[in-house]
Parts: C-alpha cells; structure tokens; sequence
C-alpha cells in the first residue's frame, strides 16, 4: 500500500466539514493544499463515498474532464498518492459517516478477485477504526467512568506488558480479580481488548 487515509464525515446530515477530524499517510504539502484550497467540498472520492455506501475504486468515478473534482484528482497524481486506490464508506451504530481509502502505486492492485479480497480485509479494518474514533470522542465529550484504584494498577501494569499472574503476584491479588478488574476497566473504557483499553485510557489521561 503507497497510503491510508480515514475521513470522519460527521452526523446530523453535515457532512462536509472541512474541518472534520482525517488521518492520512498522504504528503503533508498535499494535505495542506487539500485544506488550504477546501478540496472536501469538490472532491468526487467524498461525494460518492457518502452518497454511496458500496466500496468503490476510484476509477470507477465517472468525471468529467476540465471540471473541478477532475483538475483536483490530476493534480493529486503530482503528490505521489498513488495511481489506483479503494475507498470504503463507512456508517457508524450512531448514524455518523466516514470514509477509509487504500492507495497503491500499482495500478491493477484492486483489479479482479485482489478487489474482492482487499474489500474484505479493510472493511473490517475501516468499520474498527470508525467505531474506535466514535468512542474516543465520546468519552472526551461525556468523561469516562472512573476507574477504580486496583483498576487503573492493573491497567497501568498490562501497559508495561506484565501478564495476568505477573500483575496478581505484584498488586498481591488473586488471578479471577485481576480478570475482573481488567473487564472491567475495558467495558468502561468502551474497549473490546486490554490493548484497546490501554491506549483509550492512554489518550484520556486516566493512567
């Protein structure tokens, strides 16, 4: 893959928000000149992409030469993007929107059967990190339920990469507490691994 690129698009109908949260490998003068020039809002890959909600390569796009949309995607090919990519729209449970993309300097990388197994494999990945961003943010918005004292001690230990009895015989715990403690820090940090739990609890400031 030449770059991954993740566009929250938002909820309650505002979909274009140029300052929507996006993550992208893209070259940092392309994601200036993106902002800079308001691109979101000419961009026939978003369009689709939230009007759509099937995977779709970008050659499928059907743009006319000499308009916008089409003068933006050539002057992309200048900032090394790739020469074939796959977008994936995203619905989250709450009704938000997203879009994730894969882009290759290959040209036939999403042709064929290859197209099939690639929408298998990062739609699975895209839907993660769609729902992951949507828990992040809640949490920011709402708080987070406290985490008990021998919560966050076994949290902060699985963070240092000590195992479950490692951390029972360093808290003096029994193993079942441990297990119970670190389930139940992941359901109040709306993670569904330890590691998830850990990074959630990381970027929160809880440990």
């Amino acid at each position: 893959m030449s770059n991954v690129v993740y566009y929250f698009a938002g909820s309650g109908g505002d979909f274009l928000n140029p300052d929507g949260f996006t993550c992208t490998t893209y070259p940092r003068e392309w994601q200036e000149r993106y902002y800079n020039q308001n691109y979101l809002l000419i961009d026939p890959v978003v369009k689709r992409g939230l009007h759509n909600g099937l995977p779709f390569e970008w050659r499928d796009l059907k743009i006319e030469k000499g308009t916008p949309g089409y003068s933006m995607l050539m002057e992309g090919l200048d900032y090394s993007l790739g020469h074939a990519a796959l977008s994936i729209p995203l619905l989250g449970t709450d009704g938000s929107r997203g879009l994730f993309a894969i882009t290759s300097d290959d040209p036939r990388k999403f042709e064929g059967l290859a197209r099939v197994s690639f929408v298998r494999d990062y739609q699975m990945l895209a839907n993660y990190v769609h729902e992951a961003y949507l828990r992040i943010t809640a949490f920011q918005a709402n708080g987070v339920q406290d985490l008990s004292a021998e919560e966050k001690a076994c949290l902060k230990l699985a963070a240092e990469g000590l195992l479950g009895h490692e951390i029972a015989r360093k808290l003096k715990l029994s193993d079942p507490v441990v297990r119970l403690c670190l389930r139940v820090a992941r359901h109040k940090l709306g993670a569904a691994t330890t590691d998830m739990a850990i990074l959630n609890a990381n970027q929160l400031g809880v440990i």
